[in-house]
């Protein structure tokens, strides 16, 4: 058993060596046919090298050129367009009808733009209305036919007026009669008595709508028939007859609206921090079918709108053309009619910049403009009052929206062309 186990290990032993042997001779071997190849791939792989080398250098030294030719023309075009410059031949100029003016500081008053009504000039409108019951006989006068004062318009029938007219008769005869007998005649109290009832019904008549002209004519007809004429208390113009002939009418009814439209009225709705800044006596412009008319504030309500929250500025205006009529909407601009220095400048003027801000075109020279960004405080009329910019710029008034133009399609050109 022991011999056997000896000769395991010799066996085991000589196994071990033969394996080192063969994998020594194994590393050799590769190392020298490594090298032998070597020998004849190092010059090959030289020539690829100096092969691709040759390719590749030029190329990448002709593009760093061409780069550095792109981005010195790039300079050079920066230098020539600058941000906002427009660049414009004298054939162009004369197409856009590009005109400048010299910014400078102009007398302006604060002015705000408001909504208004047209309405009637209440000091120059009458109602005529009866006094009593009556019934239309006649009309003598229709809607829009130019009245005076005194004209009789309308002719009323009424039993209170004839039982006045009666009274009245009566009474001027005693009156007349106690007169002609005097003081020494009769007593005291008649006379006065007479008297007191004589004026009581001239009164009587006078308050219920007749007139001079109207009480001779009864007193020389001596006809106490209830006829009497309705006539108009002012010079204007009839903007109303509500009524046909023959409609019985109570005390108190509207026959006519006479009204003088030389002097008219608008109201306009500002808010009470806005009316705070106007007095009476300040201008006003009014525009209408794009029309205008100038006039003064006259009024400013001290009362404030439940609902619109707002106060109304009286304005008269002149409508002796007769274009403003009592019910149209217009726009009333309101001026201070004190001044103050301010830059201002056309609304024209203003263009929108690239950041959506205010801009304003300035020539630097002929044919050169340059966009400049400006504030714009508030509007005034026609007028932009700005700041941010220097006094005697020379503003492009006219034009500016095409050399807009022509700047926006300069953008969209990547090399500025």
């Amino acid at each position: 058993m022991r011999q056997l186990v000896n000769k395991i290990s010799l066996e085991r032993n000589l196994i071990n060596k033969q394996s080192t042997l063969i994998k020594n001779e194994t590393i050799n071997d590769s190392t020298q046919n490594f090298n032998y190849k070597a020998q004849f791939i190092k010059p090959w792989l030289s020539g690829v090298f100096l092969l691709v080398s040759s390719l590749i250098l030029p190329s990448y030294l002709m593009a760093e050129e061409h780069a550095s030719h792109e981005e010195s023309k790039q300079g050079v075009a920066e230098e020539e367009h600058e941000p906002g410059l427009i660049e414009l031949e004298e054939a162009n100029e004369s197409l856009y009808k590009i005109k400048v003016e010299k910014l400078q500081y102009k007398q302006v008053s604060k002015a705000i733009t408001a909504p208004g009504e047209v309405v009637l000039n209440a000091y120059k409108t009458a109602i005529v209305a009866l006094r009593i019951d009556g019934q239309v006989i006649k009309r003598l006068v229709k809607m829009g036919d130019s009245v005076v004062k005194g004209q009789p318009l309308a002719e009323i029938s009424s039993i209170q007026m004839a039982e006045a007219q009666q009274a009245y008769i009566v009474d001027s005869k005693e009156w007349f009669r106690v007169k002609q007998l005097g003081k020494r005649v009769v007593s005291g109290k008649r006379f006065i008595s007479a008297h007191s009832k004589w004026q009581s019904s001239l009164a009587r008549l006078m308050a219920l709508g007749l007139d001079q002209s109207q009480l001779t004519s009864l007193e020389k007809n001596q006809t106490p028939d209830g006829l009497f004429k309705a006539v108009s208390p002012i010079d204007g113009l009839v903007l109303s007859d509500d009524f046909i002939e023959g409609q019985y009418i109570s005390a108190g009814g509207q026959l006519f609206v006479v009204s003088d439209e030389e002097k008219i009225w608008v109201e306009a709705s500002v808010s009470p921090s806005q009316a705070a800044l106007f007095m009476a006596g300040d201008l006003a412009k009014i525009e209408h079918a794009k029309e205008f008319h100038f006039g003064k504030i006259i009024q400013i309500s001290h009362m404030v709108s439940e609902s619109t929250r707002t106060q109304k500025i009286r304005i008269e205006i002149d409508n002796t053309k007769d274009d403003l009529h009592p019910g149209q909407f217009v726009t009333a601009t309101l001026s201070q009619a004190s001044k103050e220095n301010k830059l201002a400048i056309s609304e024209n003027a203003l263009v929108r910049t690239a950041d959506g801000d205010w801009g304003v075109f300035v020539e630097e020279k002929p044919g050169h403009y340059k966009q400049y960004e400006v504030e714009v405080i508030r509007r005034q009329g026609d007028q932009m009052i700005i700041a941010g910019i220097e006094v005697g710029s020379l503003i492009v008034v006219e034009g500016a929206f095409y050399l807009s133009a022509e700047l926006a399609k300069a953008g969209f050109d990547p090399h500025g062309h």
